[in-house]
Parts: structure tokens; C-alpha cells; sequence
């Protein structure tokens, strides 16, 4: 079940947006070297956000653990077919982020 974030966090750049890469999880070492006018993902180091905006490219970080976890139905699926109906495949459902706003 997918549900609503609390948060994200932003940092807009100067640039309109045309293009955007999407990586979940912590998206810098997967998104180096990636051009795209925004960048979503789950974190990135400060200087990495900071180098994005100060070249004109927007950043939204959705968290590390909540990019990955709506994922995980759909791996389920995917692993259920690949390995057919002799394997009980659970996704915990009391699972969640170990960080909370507060």
C-alpha cells in the first residue's frame, strides 16, 4: 500500500524543467555524471544538492527508505512469477522508516 509522504525536501533551480532522472534510494553516486534538469531521489550529500543548484538543476529528496519501500509489492509480483506458486513471498506490513519528523 502506498501512502502519502510527510515531507520532501526541495531545492529549486534556475532552470525550466525538461528532463528528470529518478533514482531511489540515495540517488548521488547513481545519478553522477547523469544530466537532467530536476533530480529525484531518495538522498543526496549536502555538497551534492549544493553543486546541483548552484548549476541551475533542481533536486527533491524523498528519502532514502521511502523511495524504496513502494517497490516492494511490485517485487513481490515480479518474484512470484519468476518463481512460481511453491514459494511464500511476504512483504512485512509493520515494516516502516526508521526516521519520522518530529
Amino acid at each position: 500500500m502506498l501512502s502519502c509522504l510527510e515531507h520532501i525536501w526541495c531545492a529549486a533551480g534556475m532552470s525550466d524543467v525538461s528532463s528528470v532522472a529518478v533514482c531511489a534510494g540515495s540517488g548521488s553516486s547513481v545519478l553522477h555524471g547523469v544530466t537532467a534538469d530536476m533530480y529525484v531521489t531518495g538522498e543526496m550529500s549536502h555538497h551534492d544538492v549544493l553543486q546541483a543548484k548552484h548549476t541551475g538543476h533542481s533536486v527533491i529528496l524523498c528519502e532514502h527508505s521511502n523511495t524504496e519501500r513502494g517497490y516492494l509489492p511490485v517485487l513481490r509480483e515480479k518474484l512470484m512469477q519468476t518463481l512460481g506458486s511453491g514459494v511464500n513471498i511476504i512483504v512485512s506490513q509493520t515494516d516502516d522508516d526508521p526516521l519520522h519528523v518530529v
